[in-house]
C-alpha cells in the first residue's frame, strides 16, 4: 500500500519575504497572497505574529537541528570545491553515522537518513543539485596553486617590463588532436526515439599545432598525420588546407622532437614571427618544445622562451581557453553538415579543417583567450580563487631553510655550505636563465605537490566526519553498510570516533 502523502507546499522562503514586504509597503494581505503565490493564512500568521519564523513550516520538524544540518550542507559544498565531492548515497550514509556518534536525540525511531531526509535538505537548500563532475587528475589538483602560479606571473612580468615586449611580440603555442570520426551536433527528433548520426567509417588522429600572439594574429598550422613515410601524406588534398600550412607525418600522429624543430625553424622564425627582436615564446613543458636545438636557435634569434608550470595549461594556456573549444565545435559542426551528402576522407578533410579554422582562430577569440589568462594585459587576478581550492588539499607549511648549525660537526665548513644550498634549491620555485639574452624556463615542482597531507579549514571538522571520519563495510547480502566499531580511537573536535 503506497504510503500516504501531506500536503505539498508550493512556496519558498523568497516568495514569503517578498509578500510580507508588499503588506508592509501597504498591500493588502489578500492581494500579496495571490501576487506571490504565497497562502493567505500563511502570510497572516506572519504578519499577526503567531509564527516569528520568516522560513515556511511544513509537517514535523527536521530529525536533524537546522545548525547541524547547516554545517554538513557547507562542509558538502566545500568538498565539491576542493575536488572530492560526496554522492547523495555518500552523504546520507555518513550522516547516519554522525548522529549516532553524537548521539543525537529525535522523535524518530532507529533513526536513518534516507529519501524523505534528502528531499528535505534539497527542499530547504535549493543551492545543492547533483552533478557528474568532469575528470581532473590528481596532479592538476596539486600543480595549480596560488605559490606556482605566482612564481609564473613574476617571471613572466620580469620579461615582459623588462624587455619592454608588446602584444604583437607575445606568442604562445600548443597541439590539439582532431578524429575523422567526429563528435555529431544534436539534432531535432521525436521525443523518445532513437536517434543516430553519421560518422566518418575511418577513425583517424591527426594533430594540429597552433600558434597566435595577443595581438590576435594566428601563424599557420602545423599538421601532423598519422604514418611511417611520406606516402601518408598523399591522397590528402593539401590545396585545401589553412593558407601556407605545413604537413608532416609521424608513427602515432603526435608531435616530437624532430617535428617541434621543424616548427620552430620553417613555420615560427622564417615567415612569420617578424622582424622584431626580443619577442616571447610562451609553451607547455612537452620535450618537443625545449630541445637543446631549439634553446640555441631561440638565443642566437633574441627569442625569450617562457614554459608554462607542469599540470597548469587549463587555466594558463590561451588556445586551451578560448579557442581550441570553439575549434572543435565548428569541426564537428561542419563534419556533421557535410556527411549528410558526402564522405570523409583524408581528400576532404583539409576543407573542412580550414572552415573550421577560420570560424576559430579569429582576432576575438585569441585576443580573450590572452585576457583570460593574464598575459595580457598582464593580470594574476583573472585566475579566480575557486581554481585554486582543489590544491588546498595537499597544502603544507613552507619547508624552512635548516641553519647548518644541525650538520654534524665533522663537515667542514664548505660542506655545511654546501648541504645548505642543496636544501635551498629543493625548497625553492625559480627561473633559470641560459645564454645571453636569457631563456627563462620556469614550473619547478613545489615540494608540496609530492607531499599528500589534508589539512582542511573550516568547516573542516564536519568534513571530516562526514567524506572520511568512519570506517564503513559494504555487506554483501544486503547491500547495506554497517559501522566497524574502533576501540581506542582518538576523538576528532571533540567528538569520539
Amino acid at each position: 500500500m503506497a504510503r500516504k502523502r501531506g500536503k505539498i507546499l508550493h512556496y519558498n522562503h523568497y516568495d514569503l519575504e517578498q509578500a510580507l514586504n508588499a503588506v508592509k509597503a501597504g498591500d493588502s494581505i489578500r492581494n500579496a497572497a495571490l501576487k506571490f503565490n504565497v497562502p493567505k493564512s500563511t502570510l497572516g500568521d506572519r504578519i499577526s505574529g503567531r509564527f516569528d519564523v520568516i522560513k515556511p513550516r511544513h509537517g514535523r520538524p527536521p530529525a536533524i537541528p537546522v545548525e547541524i544540518e547547516d554545517k554538513i550542507v557547507n562542509s558538502v559544498k566545500m568538498a565539491a570545491k576542493l575536488g572530492v565531492g560526496l554522492s547523495r548515497k555518500s552523504i546520507l550514509l555518513r550522516t547516519k553515522v554522525l548522529c549516532r556518534r553524537i548521539k543525537l536525540e529525535t522523535s524518530y525511531t532507529n533513526f536513518k537518513a534516507g529519501k524523505d531526509c534528502w528531499e528535505g535538505v534539497k527542499r530547504r537548500h535549493p543551492e545543492l543539485s547533483i552533478r557528474k563532475p568532469e575528470k581532473w587528475s590528481a596532479v592538476r589538483a596539486r600543480m595549480l596553486n596560488p605559490v606556482v602560479v605566482d612564481n609564473y606571473f613574476d617571471d613572466l612580468n620580469q620579461i615582459v617590463n623588462g624587455m619592454q615586449i608588446g602584444p604583437a611580440q607575445k606568442w604562445t603555442c600548443d597541439e590539439t588532436g582532431l578524429n575523422f570520426e567526429h563528435s555529431p551536433v544534436r539534432v531535432v527528433a521525436e521525443r523518445g526515439a532513437a536517434v543516430v548520426s553519421k560518422t566518418s567509417q575511418k577513425s583517424s588522429n591527426l594533430t594540429i599545432m597552433a600558434c597566435v600572439n595577443a595581438a590576435g594574429k594566428a601563424m599557420p598550422p602545423l599538421i601532423i598525420t598519422k604514418g611511417k613515410t611520406v606516402r601518408s601524406l598523399h591522397g590528402f588534398n593539401t590545396t585545401d588546407a589553412p593558407s601556407n600550412a605545413v604537413w608532416s607525418f609521424q608513427e602515432n600522429g603526435w608531435i616530437t622532437d624532430e617535428i617541434g624543430e621543424k616548427w620552430f625553424n620553417t613555420v615560427f622564425f622564417l615567415k612569420h614571427c617578424g622582424p622584431q627582436r626580443p619577442q616571447l615564446l610562451i609553451f607547455d613543458g612537452h620535450s618537443s618544445h625545449e630541445t637543446l636545438a631549439i634553446i640555441e636557435r631561440a638565443i642566437e634569434e633574441k627569442i625569450v622562451l617562457l614554459s608554462h608550470p607542469p599540470h597548469t595549461t587549463h587555466y594558463l594556456q590561451p588556445l586551451d581557453r578560448s579557442v581550441f573549444g570553439p575549434l572543435k565545435k565548428a569541426y564537428s559542426a561542419h563534419c556533421s553538415e557535410f556527411l549528410s551528402e558526402h564522405p570523409l576522407h583524408k581528400h576532404t578533410f583539409p576543407s573542412l579543417l580550414t572552415k573550421a579554422w577560420d570560424a576559430a582562430f579569429t582576432m576575438n577569440n585569441v585576443q580573450s583567450g590572452f585576457a583570460a589568462c593574464g598575459i595580457w594585459p598582464l593580470n594574476k587576478s583573472v585566475i579566480p580563487s575557486e581554481a585554486y581550492a582543489p590544491s588546498t588539499v595537499t597544502d603544507v607549511p613552507p619547508p624552512t631553510r635548516p641553519s647548518t648549525d644541525c650538520v654534524p660537526s665533522t663537515l667542514t665548513t664548505t660542506h655545511k655550505e654546501i648541504a645548505a644550498n642543496i636544501q635551498h634549491n629543493l625548497t625553492s620555485n625559480g627561473a633559470c636563465a641560459i645564454g645571453s639574452p636569457p631563456v627563462f624556463v620556469t614550473g619547478a615542482m613545489s615540494m608540496s605537490s609530492m607531499i599528500e597531507v589534508i589539512d582542511l579549514s573550516d568547516p573542516a571538522s564536519l568534513l571530516k566526519l562526514i567524506s572520511s571520519g568512519y570506517p564503513l563495510m559494504e555487506n554483501e547480502d544486503d547491500n547495506s553498510f554497517t559501522e566497524i566499531e574502533l576501540d581506542n580511537s582518538p576523538d576528532i573536535d571533540g567528538i569520539k570516533k
